[in-house]
């Protein structure tokens, strides 16, 4: 997604960018904040 963004800013489809920040980014934020606990952890 960076590249089309950085690359094709104006045919990107700013419905699109919401929809995978609203639905992907939340379970992303998720797993990453188990990785970095249980890095904390040792």
């Amino acid at each position: 997604m960076r590249h089309k963004i950085v690359h094709d800013y104006m045919g990107v489809d700013e419905d699109v960018v919401w929809e995978v920040v609203c639905r992907d980014l939340p379970p992303l934020v998720e797993i990453l904040d188990k990785i970095v606990s249980a890095q904390e952890k040792t």
